[in-house]
């Protein structure tokens, strides 16, 4: 006969299956009767249970150290390796006699330098192809665009997250900028953005040519765009775009117009195209003698707006005074009709 640790109650432990069921049993250790081995359930208080959690705890807390200790030891390693034992092929070539510690010195500013241009410069100098040659009928302007907050506009709800919304008459700008120039997207966004977007709003594909983040230049910590690798005459490139720090390397060929904030009334892009084809109609001009004029106004398409209404009622007037003269003459005409019939 033995007694159960959990209500203290005699029970006869015959077979090796016996135990008791009680809810507090949580554990059990082996006893031996006169016949055969068997398992006695015992007790577990809470606070041996708290026990084992922290002892689990401090055991994952000594083992991420462990695990951190050996990658940093790793990556040391890696590292002195990279610089004592590296190719010299990958190093500017200089004096092969001078002490380790300035070879090392020197290994470790050139992959310094390296890595920072891998970030900030592309890699390519060239981002475009070269030009058709000029006996071929091609666009005589490049005309660069920015397409967030100019032909789009970010947008972010708890319900459907980030979605880009299509700037009003996006169809009919780009389907009358894209018979007359080359059409190049120049974007600060990342290509697995710009590329879906771009695909949407440009289904005829009037954009021959789409740049993004990965094409720009990193310089004192901002985003610059370098005009320079699109490989064009700068003197027939045309910039749209409203942040005036991506363009602070080539101002006199950037036109700054004001960013869309969403605006489904908004009428811009008509007025942006109008702007366009006539402005740029003399293929001969230098672009940045045109977009200096205009460099004057906050909102050079509202100026152009402006301009374009005076200069039509001046026309509507000269029209109506020739209208006038001619009726006047007319007129005369017919009181003195009937005078070289005397003669």
């Amino acid at each position: 006969m033995n007694t159960c640790a959990c209500n203290n109650k005699l029970f006869n432990i015959l077979t090796l299956n016996s135990k008791c069921y009680q809810n507090t049993c949580l554990s059990s250790n082996y006893i031996w009767s006169k016949y055969q081995r068997v398992i006695l359930q015992r007790s577990v208080s809470n606070g041996s249970v708290r026990t084992e959690k922290s002892r689990l705890r401090q055991l994952l807390i000594k083992s991420s150290k462990i695990v951190s200790m050996a990658f940093g030891v790793s990556l040391i390693a890696f590292g002195g390796y990279s610089l004592v034992f590296e190719d010299d092929e990958l190093v500017q070539k200089g004096n092969k006699n001078i002490p380790l510690v300035i070879k090392i010195y020197e290994r470790i500013c050139f992959r310094i330098e390296f890595y920072h241009k891998m970030f900030t410069i592309p890699a390519t100098k060239k981002l475009l192809p070269d030009s058709l040659p000029d006996y071929y009928d091609k666009p005589h302007y490049t005309l660069v665009l920015e397409i967030t907050d100019l032909l789009v506009h970010p947008e972010w709800s708890y319900s459907t997250g980030w979605r880009f919304k299509k700037r009003p008459n996006v169809d009919y700008f780009l389907e009358r900028v894209g018979k007359k120039f080359e059409v190049v997207v120049y974007t600060a966004e990342n290509g697995y953005i710009a590329s879906p977007i771009l695909d949407e709003i440009d289904p005829k594909g009037w954009i021959q040519y789409r740049l993004s983040r990965q094409c720009t230049e990193f310089r004192n910590g901002q985003l610059v765009k370098n005009i320079e690798r699109i490989n064009r005459d700068l003197s027939k490139v045309i910039v749209i775009d409203w942040n005036t720090s991506w363009t602070q390397l080539h101002p006199y060929n950037t036109l700054i117009i004001p960013r869309w904030n969403g605006d489904e009334n908004d009428n811009s892009l008509i007025d942006l195209a109008d702007f366009l084809k006539v402005v740029f109609s003399n293929e001969e001009k230098d672009v940045r003698e045109i977009l200096n004029e205009y460099k004057q106004y906050d909102d050079p398409i509202k100026a152009f707006r402006e301009n374009q209404r005076i200069l039509k009622e001046e026309t509507k007037d000269e029209e109506e005074k020739e209208q006038e003269i001619n009726k006047i003459e007319d007129n005369n005409k017919s009181w003195f009709s009937w005078i070289p019939w005397i003669y």
